[in-house]
């Protein structure tokens, strides 16, 4: 009888989409790649952490592009996310695209449970760890956006 990683690739189904899928059932590949008080935006100074452009934001990307995570899904997530920031550059309150904002959490839950074209469940952790911090203008504009920034830039190699 031939198991489900044989009939998925007889049907035409790429093994890293096989893997995809597995990796996201399991919750991703390797387990929680968010360190300890994930995220921590700013220094006790009140400057945003090196560490949260550099070291984590090129660690989560790598987990995420692993675990399936495409471009074009991460590039909806981050362009939601630049639009708020646009409206706060043009003078909107934070309390008008806060709840905007925070919608990225129902998007991520909404893709994540999805049967086809779904988000892997540490995109939606890292998303839901994320807006769970955004708690004003300062911790958005910048402790989120950076950050979000640079998980993007890293994940370069996602595939399309």
């Amino acid at each position: 009888m031939a198991d489900l990683g044989d009939k998925l690739r007889q049907a035409g189904v790429p093994v890293t989409e096989q893997r995809r899928r597995d990796n996201a059932r399991r919750g991703g590949a390797s387990g929680n790649v968010f360190p300890p008080g994930y995220p921590q935006y700013f220094t006790e100074d009140g400057h945003t952490r090196v560490e949260l452009v550099a070291e984590e934001a090129q660690r989560i990307a790598e987990q995420l592009v692993a675990d399936g995570l495409t471009r074009r899904q991460l590039r909806v997530f981050y362009d939601h996310a630049m639009r708020q920031l646009q409206r706060l550059q043009y003078g909107n309150e934070f309390g008008e695209v806060h709840p905007q904002v925070v919608r990225l959490k129902a998007a991520a839950a909404d893709r994540a449970a999805r049967r086809t074209n779904n988000i892997p469940p540490s995109f939606k952790e890292f998303i839901d760890r994320n807006i769970d911090k955004v708690m004003d203008k300062e911790s958005f504009i910048r402790g989120f956006m950076p950050h979000f920034e640079a998980v993007v830039a890293y994940s370069a190699r996602a595939r399309e």
